[in-house]
């Protein structure tokens, strides 16, 4: 069973996309304490709107496509070290 190559991109455009979907966004505690509602709304119920937009209420206008692409898919929180770490 082989992997599909698409002759269009290169070998790094390829990786580039893969690595590009694949984000990571970490909060220091001071957001892990005022986000838990809307953490806790996201991880208990599915619904991840309240969550996003208080981050994007934090976020720079330059950070929202970033912040927009991670959400795009299933999100996953957790908990490292005490920062929030929100990754897809």
């Amino acid at each position: 069973m082989g992997a599909y190559s698409s002759e269009q991109y290169t070998a790094y455009e390829s990786w580039k996309q893969v690595v590009r979907k694949r984000q990571k966004l970490i909060l220091c505690p001071k957001y892990r304490r005022a986000m838990h509602d809307e953490c806790i709304m996201a991880v208990a119920f599915g619904f991840t709107a309240p969550l996003l937009y208080k981050i994007l209420t934090y976020s720079l206008p330059c950070e929202y496509e970033s912040v927009m692409d991670l959400f795009s898919n299933e999100i996953e929180i957790t908990i490292i070290n005490g920062n929030l770490v929100i990754s897809n």
